[in-house]
């Protein structure tokens, strides 16, 4: 948790590699992070921009950051739709899951991303 405290701490601007998203950016992590926020009254939203910051990153060289960047689509999706629960969240939740869908549309991707947005649609 040390690592995301930091990378997740305000006016840190590092950026992961792919391997250290998968390793440290899950649904469960996303989550700590933002009560570790919450817990210091600091603005859990800005978990939602750091990811967005993270794909950004990534998207320099689209081609091959492919699965990385559809994997952050589905984190911010399920985290947007199902969590932080802005205005119009769900819409944007779901067209998140539907970016990580046409960038990677493998077998394991898609039934995630459906699951996801049905879980969305019954809240």
């Amino acid at each position: 948790m040390t690592t995301l405290k930091k990378y997740f701490s305000f006016g840190n601007n590092d950026k992961l590699t792919a391997k250290e998203v998968y390793k440290h950016i899950t649904l469960v992590s996303v989550l700590e992070v933002e009560n570790f926020l919450n817990d210091n009254n600091i603005n859990s939203e800005n978990v939602y921009f750091k990811l967005i910051s993270q794909i950004q990153y990534f998207e320099k060289k689209t081609e091959q950051n492919k699965e990385v960047i559809a994997y952050l689509y589905y984190i911010i999706g399920y985290y947007v739709g199902l969590f932080l629960h802005p205005m119009s969240g769900d819409e944007v939740a779901i067209n998140y899951l539907n970016k990580s869908i046409s960038i990677d549309n493998s077998r394991n991707n898609v039934i995630r991303c459906k699951e996801t947005i049905d879980m969305i649609n019954e809240v």
